[in-house]
């Protein structure tokens, strides 16, 4: 299986775990950087390095608000990144975001400020696309409006489910574009034959030396070997167009980012830490499912989870592990067909596995610990004092369950 997923080719996995994944990793790791750059100081530069064709934007008004957007940005990330209102919050950042990221272009456009770029559009194509998300915290509010039959069906329907990534899929497109542009860019750039005999490449180690005062041993044989700084560069420019290649037609993504990632890691090794990003946007696009698979719960170790199939609040509770069980180890039946020394009990959520029950909070608690990464959660659960606490909220809340359940009829009743 590849190691990194061709979204443009098919934008349907067997999980949703790729998208809250990289909905986690993206927005902590933007909320970092932004918190990290000095956006005060970016007004005191001086001002003959502005870029005109962007200069409208080389404002005071626009530096004076850098700090104080910086924050607006960093709250609406942490909405984001727990999925809360992620259209809003996660559209807002994004072109809050592109602004900033604007304004410190009119004076130094750095690779930190471009692979910024591109992780707002990601964020961006993740608001435009919210409703395919399905572990957020805006999916358990939907859930809401959905039918108690349309609940029961999402856990108790075992059929291979497919989710839509359509986030990821543009997002991917428009890396591979980006990356193609950058190769054609060296082109325009020209003249072309100064590219092709890498002597441009051999500058530039030569230049990025003394600018930085450091000698990059690996940068030597480029700057010696003409041929060798021929390779690199149309080695470079080659990976970067296999890329958008790869995704149109419909192969394997896996090879050209591996490619790209060994193209940055050269460039740091031979002039420094430029678009050291890039490697961290690439690896959104790596088969997160397929590693979750294997730290999940094996599906031979089944639980059997029974449930008042006429609580609605109780079936909400439920669907985000139905969607998290990507080996079938949980097997959810509803109390009307459980069996009969399970059916006759009065809890909400009993649980049975390897011959052992647990209901109520005790039942909650080994459902979450089922799937192995939430393990840390089942033991700070178990702990004395939350257990106390936690069995109390349980009990509290499904005492009066039966003012969220329908009116059906109980099975055999009249």
């Amino acid at each position: 299986m590849s190691a990194f997923v061709n979204y443009v080719a098919d934008d349907g996995r067997a999980s949703p775990i790729n998208l809250a994944v990289v909905r986690v990793l993206l927005g902590m790791y933007v909320i970092w950087r932004v918190l990290s750059l000095e956006w005060a100081a970016y007004g005191e530069w001086p001002n003959f390095h502005v870029d005109e064709t962007i200069g409208f934007l080389h404002q005071d008004l626009f530096f004076a608000l850098l700090p104080y957007q910086q924050w607006v940005v960093a709250a609406l990330l942490v909405l984001f990144v727990v999925g809360y209102r992620t259209r809003w919050t996660g559209g807002l950042a994004s072109l809050l975001l592109m602004h900033m990221l604007s304004v410190k272009a009119t004076i130094y456009l750095a690779g930190t400020v471009e692979s910024l770029f591109v992780c707002s559009y990601l964020i961006l194509m993740f608001a435009l696309f919210a409703e395919d998300d399905r572990l957020s915290i805006d999916a358990l509010r939907r859930s809401r409006d959905r039918s108690l039959e349309e609940l029961n069906a999402v856990l108790t329907d075992r059929t291979d489910r497919v989710y839509r990534m359509r986030a990821l899929k543009w997002g991917l497109l428009a890396v591979a574009i980006i990356y193609v542009g950058s190769a054609w860019g060296k082109a325009l750039n020209g003249p072309l034959e100064i590219w092709l005999s890498g002597a441009e490449l051999q500058r530039d180690v030569l230049f990025y030396g003394e600018l930085t005062g450091i000698d990059r041993a690996a940068g030597v044989p480029i700057v010696e070997n003409e041929l060798l700084a021929w390779v690199g560069f149309v080695g470079t420019a080659l990976v970067q167009v296999s890329l958008l290649v790869a995704a149109v037609i419909g192969l394997s993504v896996t090879l050209p980012i591996l490619g790209i990632i060994g193209f940055h890691v050269s460039v740091i090794l031979t002039l420094g830490l430029y678009f050291i990003d890039m490697i961290l946007v690439l690896s959104l696009f790596a088969a997160w499912d397929l590693a979750y698979r294997r730290l999940a719960a094996d599906a031979d170790d089944e639980a059997t989870v029974v449930y008042d199939d006429r609580c609605h609040a109780c079936a909400r509770a439920l669907v985000p592990f139905a969607h998290l069980d990507g080996t079938d180890s949980v097997r959810f039946v509803p109390r009307s067909d459980a069996p009969a020394e399970l059916a006759d009990r009065d809890a909400a959520l009993i649980l049975s596995d390897d011959g052992e029950t647990a209901e109520g909070y005790e039942a909650f608690r080994r459902l979450i610990g089922q799937f192995r990464l939430l393990a840390p959660i089942t033991w700070v659960m178990g702990v004395s004092p939350l257990r106390g606490v936690g069995t109390r909220a349980y009990d509290r809340v499904v005492s009066d369950r039966r003012r969220y359940r329908s009116d059906a009829p109980e099975p055999g009743g009249s």
